[in-house]
């Protein structure tokens, strides 16, 4: 009797061992979106729209930060499977430097989830490398209606990438929250990204956490505005409030933003 209740036991945890090693992985989220820049142009029909010029055709002169550049889409182009964002010294159209300005409004539109990007900059003085986030319907202008940073990178500044937060108060003036976290100039490529959902925002670097802001902040509690849909911009601004003093005879010579991929994750219901 004892040796059948033995082999009982025996049977049972083989069957419990093999329903565990069979058992798929549960991973927290899943991938919805991604551009991994393939082929020969960027996709202009399912992931892209250029944003051209000084701003003023969006009503944000010099885009709204006095900054130095006429974008253009020829800025832009995918070579040996990256993203090629080209800022240079030349005139053009009254601006004495061009670079480029590219959104997924319309097209990649989300709310919350993780949204990383593998990205490669110039440090050149009075460059402004953007990586972020805007609503892409809002019921309110900025600031009101927020936006996320995910990584700012400096010429000025080189030793450190700016993570951000940008929103109102109750009276309706402009508030941020915001990190620097330390950079070693290496020419490498690394990983930006956030965590987002309706009760926090974590920035991550490698995959490291570096910051974070949470909804109960008595800072942002009240007027916190990240609970709709946000779209992905990519961009090199030069100068400009936070660009600050160019490099211009540097920029006789392209200087770049290089992004290996985009991708969007969001949880599993």
């Amino acid at each position: 009797m004892r040796t059948l209740i033995n082999l009982i036991i025996i049977l049972f945890s083989l069957t419990l061992l093999n329903c565990k090693q069979s058992d798929p992985i549960e991973t927290e989220y899943t991938l919805i979106w991604e551009d991994v820049f393939g082929g020969n142009a960027i996709d202009t029909i399912n992931n892209w729209e250029f944003q051209i010029g000084d701003g003023a055709n969006y009503g944000l002169w010099r885009w709204g930060n006095n900054e130095d550049q006429y974008y253009r889409k020829e800025n832009a182009r995918v070579s040996n499977g990256k993203l090629l964002i080209k800022a240079v010294a030349e005139d053009y159209n009254g601006y004495s430097y061009t670079s480029a300005r590219m959104r997924t409004k319309g097209k990649v539109d989300f709310k919350y989830g993780k949204i990383e990007a593998m990205i490669r900059m110039a440090n050149t003085k009075g460059l402004w490398h953007a990586f972020w986030l805007l609503p892409s319907n809002p019921s309110q202008n900025w600031p009101m209606s927020g936006e996320i940073d995910i990584m700012e990178y400096v010429g000025n500044a080189p030793h450190e990438i700016l993570n951000t937060l940008h929103f109102a108060d109750n009276f309706d003036n402009h508030q941020y929250i915001g990190s620097a976290t330390p950079f070693t100039e290496d020419n490498q490529f690394h990983l930006y990204s956030i965590e987002w959902d309706e009760n926090k925002i974590i920035w991550y670097f490698d995959d490291e956490e570096t910051f974070r802001v949470i909804r109960s902040n008595p800072n942002i509690s009240s007027t916190w505005p990240f609970d709709t849909e946000f779209h992905i911009l990519l961009n090199t601004a030069v100068g400009g409030n936070l660009g600050g003093t160019i490099d211009a005879t540097s920029l006789q010579y392209p200087k770049y933003m290089e992004v290996d991929y985009v991708k969007v994750y969001q949880k599993l219901e």
